[in-house]
């Protein structure tokens, strides 16, 4: 893992995870389409290919060259950390609003609570909770930094995107 930093990577193009550890796997609907979630060596992957929506949440950097229609954002490995901001889909009239948050490590309650989680180490966990068929939200211990980052993922209307903070601080639901 980057010591420092995150990253967050958005695409209408599928990413390859040939070469990616998968530790499990959730299939569902999201926003009426299959789903695959996926728990990685590195975080988490999200494929929505009918949407299309593709997304990885790293700690390694980038390693191939991206589709100009991807966003990589950078997420600084520290408490209070914030990071929100909407990728628009193929139909340019619906959007992901992607709220991360990073808080100390004991805001991460109940391993039982989840979709999906993967236990990596002790206390270190990936977990994915499909809330509905409009919003999941992940979650990424960093025992070794004491912290836990915090990610909501809504799809909405290009027209009904909203500038608050998705995730109440200390939340799993």
């Amino acid at each position: 893992m980057s010591e420092e930093e995150l990253y967050l990577i958005q695409s209408k193009h599928p990413h390859s995870l040939d070469d990616i550890d998968i530790k499990a796997t959730h299939e569902t609907l999201f926003s009426a389409h299959p789903a695959e979630f996926h728990i990685i060596g590195e975080s988490h992957a999200v494929s929505v290919p009918a949407l299309p929506f593709y997304e990885i949440f790293s700690c390694q950097p980038i390693r191939t060259e991206q589709a100009s229609d991807t966003t990589i954002n950078t997420i600084e490995l520290c408490v209070d950390t914030r990071l929100s901001t909407v990728y628009t889909l193929g139909d340019e009239h619906t959007s992901i609003q992607t709220t991360v948050r990073i808080e100390p490590f004991e805001s991460f309650l109940d391993v039982g609570s989840f979709t999906i989680v993967y236990k990596f180490d002790t206390n270190a966990y990936t977990a994915i909770n499909c809330i509905s068929q409009r919003e999941y939200r992940t979650y990424h211990t960093y025992p070794e930094h004491d912290l836990t980052v915090i990610s909501c993922h809504q799809i909405c209307s290009a027209s009904n995107i909203e500038s608050r903070d998705m995730i109440e601080a200390s939340t799993q639901q």
